[in-house]
């Protein structure tokens, strides 16, 4: 992640009306990827949306991939709530409960945060070293807390088959609230059936073997 950024591209600390600047760039951008192709995006495109001159953009990002690295640090931080629904819930939660809540969290997330989110993935699935290593770091965490659960409910496994169980569950319930709405399913259309599908095979993760 991306310290937080106290100087302008020139080397200027970013004051006030520096950091609303900034802002300003970053807001236009999320607007025009949420409404365009985002091969189409310019530095003059955002300016121009955020009610600034072109040169304005150099003055506070690189270039394109950096403005959205940004922007993509920024969604990918909100998953931490979904991480906090792991780590926070009881131990006796009803597994059934606890997949539920999961699977809401990680949807809201992505309701918040969806074209970025989906660029940020697109780009890594493209070969970007630097959204690769974002969303790796971004997915680790959750991951790791919830192969701990799955050990919890299934002792007999070790750390690499849980976390590797987790890894697997998570692409999952990912992809599935990533691709909400899609036609390519034609029997399961309603995103809530989406969930509840990606819900009760994590339940099956979390649900103790009886032996």
């Amino acid at each position: 992640m991306q310290a937080a950024i106290k100087v302008n591209k020139q080397g200027q600390a970013l004051g006030r009306k520096g950091g609303e600047t900034r802002r300003r760039l970053l807001d236009a951008t999320l607007e025009l990827i949420a409404t365009e192709d985002s091969h189409k995006l310019t530095a003059s495109r955002i300016a121009r949306a955020a009610g600034l001159a072109s040169q304005s953009f150099y003055l506070y990002f690189k270039d394109i991939d950096e403005i959205l690295l940004v922007l993509a640090e920024e969604a990918s931080a909100d998953f931490a709530t979904v991480k906090d629904v792991i780590d926070a819930a009881p131990a006796e939660i009803a597994p059934a409960r606890l997949s539920r809540q999961l699977v809401d969290a990680l949807a809201a997330v992505w309701d918040r945060h969806r074209a970025i989110l989906s660029l940020r993935n697109y780009l890594a699935d493209c070969g970007s070293a630097e959204f690769l290593k974002l969303r790796y770091q971004t997915a680790m965490p959750l991951i790791n807390s919830l192969a701990q659960r799955v050990r919890q409910a299934q002792p007999e496994l070790d750390a690499v088959a849980a976390q590797g169980r987790a890894i697997i569950i998570f692409q999952a319930m990912e992809r599935t609230v990533a691709r909400e709405n899609a036609t390519q399913y034609p029997g399961a259309r309603e995103p809530v059936d989406m969930r509840a599908a990606a819900a009760d095979v994590l339940t099956l993760l979390l649900t103790p073997h009886a032996h």
